[in-house]
C-alpha cells in the first residue's frame, strides 16, 4: 500500500488546465493512474485521444465535451466515459474541477498523430 499526500501534488498548467497526477507509477500506482484537475472558465483541453478508455468525474463546474461528432453537456457529479481511440475535447464554461482515471501507460495523441508526453504522469 502507498499513500501519496496532497502536499506532494505537483500541479502542471497548460492552456487553462491545471492538473496533478495523484496516483501514478512514481507515487506507487501499478495499474490505474488518477489525476486531479481544475479548468479555468472558458478554457478547453486540446482535442486528443487515448489508446485506452478514460473516465472523468466532474466535481464542480459546467461545460461540454465533444467525442467524435457528438456533443454532451456536463455538470457537477457527471461522469464522462471516453472510449479508446476517439478524439475528444472538454470545454469549461465555468471553473471546473475533476478527477480522471485511465490504465497506466496509455498513449495520448493529438489528431495529427503526435504523442503528448503528459508532465503530471511523472
Amino acid at each position: 500500500m502507498s499513500v501519496f499526500r496532497r502536499e506532494q501534488n505537483q500541479v502542471h498548467s497548460l492552456q487553462g488546465n491545471h492538473i496533478a497526477g495523484v496516483a501514478t507509477p512514481p507515487s506507487g500506482a501499478r495499474e490505474v493512474e488518477l489525476w486531479r484537475g481544475r479548468m479555468d472558465a472558458n478554457s478547453a483541453t486540446p482535442p486528443h485521444s487515448h489508446d485506452t478508455e478514460e473516465v472523468v468525474l466532474f466535481l464542480s463546474g459546467t461545460g461540454r465535451a465533444t467525442v467524435g461528432e457528438r456533443a454532451i453537456r456536463y455538470q457537477p457529479g457527471d461522469t464522462l466515459i471516453l472510449p479508446a481511440a476517439q478524439t475528444h475535447q472538454i470545454f469549461a464554461e465555468t471553473e471546473s474541477e475533476f478527477v480522471s482515471a485511465m490504465p497506466i501507460g496509455g498513449t495520448v495523441k493529438l489528431p495529427d498523430g503526435m504523442v503528448i508526453d503528459l508532465p503530471w504522469r511523472k
